[in-house]
């Protein structure tokens, strides 16, 4: 019995896989996904992109690399994706960051420690932010087509077997003559 490849297995198997690869980078090495909401970073990176980041080691990241990190301001905290211009030292000689917007003329305000830092940005996928926040909604639909798909497949491998034909041509005879009377019969009345 040759099994049967269609255009829904393979787009169910193809979204069933970014799903487990998303999850799976997320989950098991930390990347982040992060949809960008202000210009700051405009030509390369604009709102409504999504970046992915990456962990990294103090001794990973300098100068002209984009970070996401963490800022305190009042009693919130931010989540702010610019590029390192410079590094320094403070007064009580911990090494920071000194960050700026690629589309800003001016530094930030503030100091970024190693400890802020979430990740070091590998990919900008632009314009999938404006449907990232929607991801839950999405993946769920996505998981119900893919249990859908393998139970469609579940099916046409259990319902696929030829229909059992009978023994000789007279039987098949028997069988056609039986419904042409039927019919006739049932139009008659």
């Amino acid at each position: 019995m040759a099994k049967r490849v269609d255009a829904l297995s393979v787009v169910s198997y193809v979204l069933m896989l970014l799903v487990v690869t998303v999850v799976v980078l997320h989950f098991v090495f930390g990347f982040r996904y992060v949809v960008i909401l202000t210009d700051s970073m405009e030509p390369e990176i604009r709102p409504n992109d999504l970046v992915v980041t990456r962990p990294v080691q103090p001794d990973e990241i300098g100068v002209g690399d984009v970070v996401l990190y963490r800022v305190f301001i009042g009693n919130s905290t931010y989540m702010i994706t610019h590029r390192i211009v410079g590094m320094d030292v403070d007064p009580e000689m911990r090494m920071y960051y000194v960050t700026k917007g690629d589309n800003r003329n001016y530094t930030d305000p503030w100091r970024v420690y190693y400890t802020q830092v979430v990740g070091r940005v590998v990919l900008v996928i632009p314009k999938v932010g404006a449907v990232w926040y929607y991801t839950p909604l999405i993946v769920f639909g996505i998981f119900l087509f893919i249990i859908a798909s393998l139970a469609y497949e579940l099916a046409w491998l259990l319902l696929e077997d030829e229909p059992i034909r009978p023994k000789s041509r007279k039987a098949d005879l028997v069988v056609l003559r039986r419904k042409k009377i039927k019919a006739h019969h049932c139009r008659r009345h």
